[in-house]
C-alpha cells in the first residue's frame, strides 16, 4: 500500500514569485504596459507623451513625458508594491480623478522585465537613474536629461518564457498598444501623443481645443463620417456621446468607446444602454461607433474593482442606464444624419477567384455572364431629389437550383403576391392565409446561402475595380490585413487588398454579388470578424458569420422601393435556400396569419 502523501503545509512565497503572480494580474501583454505607463505620465500633469515599441513591445516599450518627474527617493519608492502618491486613507478612493492608485502597476513590470528608469523633477540641476532586473536594483546614479520622466521596458516577460507563448503576432500586439493609446488620448484632448512603431510613425494626436475636437480626429481613423454630439445629465448623472451614424455600426465592440470620469471602462450594461438609444435604427448584435462619457458624483462611484481598472460600479446602475438611454434616444430622434446613396464600385468584367487547389478554367456553359434579377428591378428608396440606385447583383443563377419554373414553386412561389407595407414587409396572400415576407431577412437567406455554395464550390465570382478604393482601418483590423492568412480568406471570399500605408488598405477587387455596394463598411466588418480569432481562418465552416455579414450588406433594406416583378422572384428564389423561415441572424422570414383568425378578431365567425 503506497503511503499517504503529506499535505502541503502553508509558507510564504519568496518575494520574487509573489511579484511574477501579481504581475499576471496587471501586465497581460505589451498594450498592459504602455497603458499603465502613459497612465502614470497622465497623472504627472504631463502635456506630451510619446511612446516608442519595437517587436510589437516585446522587445522595447518607451514612454517619454514632461511631467512633474520624481527625486531619487520617490523613484525607488514608486518601484516598491503598495507604493502611491493618489490616496492615503480609503476615504480617498470615492471620487477618485486619477488612474494608478493601487501602487501595483510599476513593480509589477519590473518583476517580468528589464525596466530602466529616468527622471528630473522641475528645476533639478540632474535627474536620477534607476535599472531594475526581474524586479531587483542592478544600478543607479545620476543622469543628464530634460524634465520629466522616462520609462525603458526591455525584454518583457524575459523570466516567464510561459507568458510569452499567449502573445500574439507583433502586428497585432502593435495594435494593441495603439488601441490602449488612443483610448487614454480620446479622455485628454489636452495632452499630445505620439506613438512610434519599429521607427515609424503609428498615431500621433496634437493637443486639441476640446473634447469633441479631440474625438472627431481620433474617430475619422475609424471611418466615421459625421458624429452627432448628445448631452444631458439626469439626477446628476452627465453623460455626454459621440454618436456615429447606424450605418457604421460593427460586428465588434471595439470602435465604442466607453469612459466613466475620462477612465475608460467595459462595462455589458453600459454598452447595451448606449445601442438601446439608438432604438431600431441598430441591428441586434451590432455595435455602434461611438464615444460615451459619463459622470457621475464621486461618493456613488467604485473604481476598485478591478486589478487593471477596466470595470467600475454605480451605486444607483439602472438610474445611470437609463439617463444613456434616454439621453442618447434623444439625440439620434434629432440626429442629421442623411441618406447617402451607395458608392458604385466601377469595375471590370467579372472572373472567377482563382484558388491554388482550382485552377481550371470555367466549363462554356457557366462562364456566360448572368447578371442577377435584382440588378434592375429593386431600385434603392430614393431621397429628396435622387433618382432610385441599383441594387448589387445575386451570384450566378446556377448557383442554387431555379425555384420560378411552375412545376418547382414552393411555399413561396405559390404565394399570390399583394404589394408593400410601409416599404419593408411584401404582403402576400396564400392558402386560406395572409403571410407578411421581411424583403431584408428573405434577401439576406438568399444571399447568404448563394455565397456559402459558390465558396464551397470554389465558384466565387468577383470583380476587378477599374480605380482601387483606399480604405482606412483601425489598428485591429490594419494588423488583420498584413496577415497572409488573411489575404487568403479574403481571396476566397472575392476580395483583393493590399497594403497602402501604416492604416490604409487598396482595395482591388470585390465580390460581383456586391459590386455596387459601398465596399469601405463592408470589408471592415469582414476584417473585424476575420479579426476576432485564428479559427476563421482555419476552419471554412467558420466563415458563416462573415457570409452573414457581407450578405446583410448587400441585401434589401428596410424602406427599398420593390418592383412587382422582383418581389415574385425574390419569393421563388426564397424556395431554394436552405432554412428558409429565418435569415442568417436568426430573425424569422416571415409572419403567417389564417383567415380563420383574421375573420374571428373582425366578428365575421
Amino acid at each position: 500500500m503506497e503511503p499517504d502523501t503529506p499535505a502541503p503545509r502553508i509558507h510564504i512565497l519568496p518575494p520574487a514569485l509573489a511579484d511574477q503572480i501579481a504581475a499576471g494580474e496587471v501586465v497581460e501583454r505589451p498594450a498592459s504596459v504602455a497603458k499603465e505607463l502613459c497612465e502614470n505620465a497622465v497623472d504627472a500633469g504631463a502635456r506630451r507623451v510619446d511612446v516608442e515599441i519595437e517587436a510589437g513591445g516585446r522587445r522595447l516599450i518607451r514612454v517619454v513625458d514632461d511631467g512633474c518627474g520624481m527625486t531619487a527617493e520617490e523613484a525607488r519608492l514608486a518601484l516598491q508594491r503598495h507604493a502611491t502618491s493618489k490616496i492615503a486613507c480609503a476615504d480617498d478612493l470615492w471620487g477618485l480623478a486619477t488612474f494608478g492608485f493601487r501602487g501595483e502597476a510599476l513593480p509589477s513590470i519590473a518583476a517580468v522585465s528589464r525596466l530602466t528608469l529616468r527622471t528630473k523633477i522641475i528645476g533639478a540641476s540632474a535627474g536620477f537613474r534607476l535599472l531594475v532586473e526581474a524586479g531587483v536594483e542592478a544600478d543607479a546614479g545620476e543622469v543628464g536629461m530634460a524634465e520629466g520622466t522616462q520609462m525603458e521596458v526591455r525584454d518583457l516577460f524575459f523570466n516567464t518564457p510561459a507568458r510569452l507563448k499567449f502573445l500574439k503576432s507583433e502586428s497585432t500586439e502593435a495594435a494593441n498598444v495603439s488601441e490602449a493609446i488612443l483610448r487614454l488620448a480620446l479622455a485628454h484632448p489636452e495632452v499630445h501623443f505620439r506613438l512610434r512603431g519599429n521607427g515609424r510613425v503609428a498615431l500621433d494626436l496634437p493637443p486639441h481645443r476640446d473634447m469633441a475636437e479631440r474625438v472627431r480626429a481620433a474617430l475619422a481613423r475609424r471611418g466615421a463620417k459625421v458624429l452627432h454630439e448628445a448631452e444631458g445629465e439626469e439626477g446628476g448623472i452627465k453623460v455626454r456621446a459621440f454618436l456615429a451614424s447606424p450605418e457604421e455600426a460593427a460586428p465588434a465592440g471595439r470602435s465604442t468607446f466607453l469612459f466613466v470620469g475620462r477612465r475608460f471602462v467595459r462595462d455589458r450594461a453600459l454598452l447595451h444602454a448606449l445601442a438601446q438609444g439608438y432604438g431600431e435604427l441598430l441591428e441586434k448584435g451590432r455595435y455602434p461607433l461611438a464615444a460615451l462619457f459619463v459622470d457621475v458624483p464621486g461618493h456613488e462611484l467604485d473604481v476598485n474593482v478591478h486589478p487593471q481598472k477596466l470595470e467600475v460600479r454605480f451605486a444607483r446602475p439602472q438610474e445611470v442606464y437609463a439617463a444613456v438611454r434616454h439621453v442618447v434616444g434623444r439625440a439620434v430622434a434629432r440626429a442629421p444624419w442623411l441618406a447617402v446613396s451607395p458608392i458604385r464600385a466601377y469595375t471590370l468584367p467579372p472572373e472567377r477567384v482563382a484558388r491554388s487547389e482550382d485552377q481550371h478554367p470555367l466549363p462554356p456553359e457557366r462562364a456566360r455572364d448572368r447578371q442577377g434579377s435584382f440588378s434592375s428591378a429593386l431600385p434603392r428608396s430614393p431621397g429628396l431629389g435622387e433618382k432610385p440606385s441599383p441594387l448589387p447583383t445575386l451570384l450566378r443563377d446556377e448557383a442554387l437550383p431555379a425555384a420560378s419554373e411552375p412545376e418547382s414553386r414552393g411555399f413561396f412561389g405559390g404565394l399570390d403576391y399583394i404589394g408593400q407595407l410601409r416599404r419593408t414587409y411584401l404582403v402576400c396572400e396564400g392558402p386560406a392565409e395572409l403571410v407578411l415576407v421581411d424583403q431584408h431577412a428573405a434577401h439576406e437567406r438568399i444571399m447568404f446561402e448563394r455565397l456559402r455554395v459558390a465558396h464551397r464550390q470554389r465558384a466565387v465570382v468577383r470583380q476587378r475595380l477599374l480605380f482601387p478604393i483606399p480604405i482606412e482601418l483601425d489598428e485591429i483590423a490594419t494588423a488583420a490585413a498584413r496577415e497572409a492568412a488573411t489575404l487568403e480568406a479574403l481571396a476566397g471570399l472575392g476580395f483583393e487588398v493590399e497594403s497602402f500605408g501604416p492604416s490604409t488598405i487598396l482595395l482591388r477587387a470585390v465580390p460581383d454579388l456586391l459590386k455596387e455596394v459601398d465596399p469601405k463598411p463592408l470589408l471592415r466588418d469582414v476584417l473585424h470578424r476575420v479579426a476576432e480569432g485564428d479559427s476563421l481562418r482555419l476552419a471554412e465552416e467558420n466563415f458563416e458569420q462573415v457570409f452573414a455579414t457581407m450578405a446583410c450588406h448587400g441585401a434589401l433594406r428596410a424602406g427599398d422601393i420593390v418592383a412587382r416583378e422582383a418581389a415574385v422572384t425574390l419569393l421563388g428564389q426564397l424556395d431554394a435556400v436552405d432554412l428558409h423561415s429565418h435569415c442568417p441572424h436568426g430573425r424569422p422570414v416571415l409572419l403567417r396569419m389564417s383567415i380563420a383568425e383574421i375573420e374571428q378578431r373582425l366578428g365575421r365567425t
